[in-house]
């Protein structure tokens, strides 16, 4: 039996390629999977990035008043104890002025003469504080009190205290006491006078949430307005209250 080998070689062939339709399926799956992520993000992002900047607002807020309370503190122990920021002479010694006939300390230039008490406890409160505060945004009050008698205060829109009055007493040439409301001045006032410091500043935000919590009509949307102030009673008399006579007007 006669059998034949086929001796021609075998000629592969390739196929032409063609995308698996379960494949296609999947590709559009994705993309429609992407513009979903798309959206989803932006409906987040804002309140997200929100809450972020509104929460670095706050602590800066923070800061600015925390900063503003420990210059505060200070300013009100410097004032009560009625001192003046005393300068010193070129030999490094502590300088003295004669005033009323008594030997007190000499108060430091405010540029043009010599600094009043009102100007030393203003620069005391802006050297007290992590940051520069103008000397305008630092107001001083005072008012007469009667031992025992608070003094008569009002509170404006913002919740802040305001010192509006305190009280002498007048006897006249029959012998009638009379009590009478004195308003409040400028300036840290004499002895057993009630003292008020107040400081503001306003902060730059970065969102306009804060700036409509602290009142943005008043301020602008972006700005929140951090303000400061004690209401304290002078000590009793020293010789550095006669620093006070010195200058009659209190800026």
């Amino acid at each position: 039996m006669n059998s034949k080998i086929d001796l021609n070689p075998l000629k592969a062939t390739t196929l032409p390629a063609i995308k698996c339709l379960k494949t296609r399926h999947f590709s559009a799956r994705r993309r429609q999977s992407g513009g979903q992520v798309t959206v989803e993000f932006a409906l987040i992002c804002i309140p997200f990035f929100a809450i972020l900047f509104a929460t670095i607002d706050y602590a800066q807020i923070y800061f600015y008043e925390n900063s503003l309370q420990n210059a505060l503190r200070e300013a009100t122990r410097f004032g009560t104890a009625g001192r003046i920021i005393q300068t010193y002479n070129s030999d490094g010694t502590p300088a003295y002025s004669t005033n009323a006939g008594v030997v007190v300390p000499k108060a430091i230039s405010d540029g043009t003469q010599e600094a009043s008490r009102n100007e030393c406890i203003r620069y005391w409160f802006q050297s007290n504080c992590i940051f520069s505060v103008p000397l305008s945004n630092i107001t001083i009050s005072n008012a007469p009190t009667l031992p025992g008698v608070p003094p008569v205060t009002t509170t404006n829109s913002y919740g802040a205290v305001l010192l509006m009055s305190g009280y002498t007493v007048t006897t006249n040439g029959a012998g009638v006491v009379t009590t009478t409301t004195t308003p409040a001045i400028k300036g840290p006032g004499a002895a057993d006078n009630y003292l008020q410091v107040t400081a503001t500043m306003t902060v730059r935000t970065i969102t306009p949430l804060m700036s409509y919590l602290g009142g943005y009509s008043h301020q602008g949307y972006y700005s929140y307005p951090v303000r400061v102030s004690a209401i304290v009673k002078n000590e009793p008399a020293k010789l550095n209250f006669l620093h006070t006579n010195m200058y009659s007007y209190e800026p």
